[in-house]
């Protein structure tokens, strides 16, 4: 097999890593996965350099899972290690290349990676457009699809491409909960500046779906403050001050470095909707 000397570390947990997955099974491209959900690293879970090492792979493409101890292993072991990711994490720059330029989603590096063409892809039984909807649509969400030129109901299309890809994670009466949740969060938000500021303390996550609220009910980039108490979890989409909230509190980054997101850990200092307005309004004044 052409490449049998090198392996994908991924985990499939989202529709653009699931794609990643299917594509590279048709290229014959040999896979580890990881079960672990968003947050993956190599440094956790199982012993992916004892894998990768008995499985005598010369080169790792590790997609989205940041772990600077296992990366410095397989370097010492003369593996060859290539990254693909698009996200700033604590004390860790993944969304930038070389020269500063944002990144593309991975599933884009992917197919610029491996040289996949809409000839290919249509061979395999997809559809190129939803494929490359998906990378899309994971870099800048609905609105980087509307900016390359997707028609409305294209957009629709993708979007219901990559509910299928993830409807084999999803038990459906958790998913009924979830869509009355977010509703009854949704229907609860409050204005503050530019921001509606939605708050739950539902256990369970809400913040995909109250995204797709925004898109089709306003139809438009709106800035939010999503606060997932039950979770531990703190977002702040379509702004500005992404990289500022970063900077003052760690966390990560997506969608083009205009989204936020800080889980609190317990026994560490929490990041509270209060620091978060403080650190805008700090921001919003010094740039005033």
């Amino acid at each position: 097999m052409a490449y049998r000397k090198r392996v994908l570390l991924i985990p499939p947990n989202d529709a653009e890593a699931i794609m990643i997955r299917q594509l590279a099974d048709k290229l014959g491209l040999p896979v580890i996965e990881s079960h672990q959900l968003h947050g993956a690293s190599l440094d956790k879970g199982n012993n992916y350099v004892g894998a990768v090492k008995e499985g005598g792979y010369t080169r790792v493409i590790v997609v989205e899972m940041p772990g600077p101890r296992a990366e410095a292993k397989l370097c010492k072991m003369g593996i060859k290690l290539e990254i693909i990711d698009h996200h700033h994490y604590t004390g860790l720059s993944r969304a930038h290349d070389s020269d500063g330029r944002l990144l593309p989603s991975s599933l884009e590096q992917f197919l610029k990676m491996f040289k996949v063409t809409d000839g290919q892809l249509t061979q395999w039984g997809f559809v190129p457009k939803l494929v490359r909807g998906i990378g899309i649509q994971d870099r800048g969400y609905v609105w980087a699809l509307q900016d390359e030129g997707y028609t409305t109901k294209e957009i629709d299309e993708v979007m219901a491409f990559h509910d299928s890809l993830i409807a084999h994670l999803h038990n459906p009466k958790t998913e009924a909960r979830k869509e009355r949740l977010a509703k009854a969060a949704w229907k609860r938000r409050k204005k503050w500046r530019e921001f509606w500021v939605v708050t739950t303390r539902a256990d369970v996550q809400l913040r995909p779906r109250l995204s797709r609220f925004v898109a089709q009910k306003i139809g438009k980039p709106t800035s939010m403050i999503i606060v997932e108490h039950g979770r531990g979890l703190i977002y702040v989409q379509e702004s500005p001050y992404a990289l500022h909230l970063f900077e003052r509190f760690g966390g990560f980054t997506f969608g083009l470095d205009r989204n936020w997101g800080h889980k609190n850990e317990p026994h560490k200092k929490k990041v509270t909707l209060r620091d978060v307005k403080q650190a805008i309004s700090l921001v919003h004044r010094s740039n005033g």
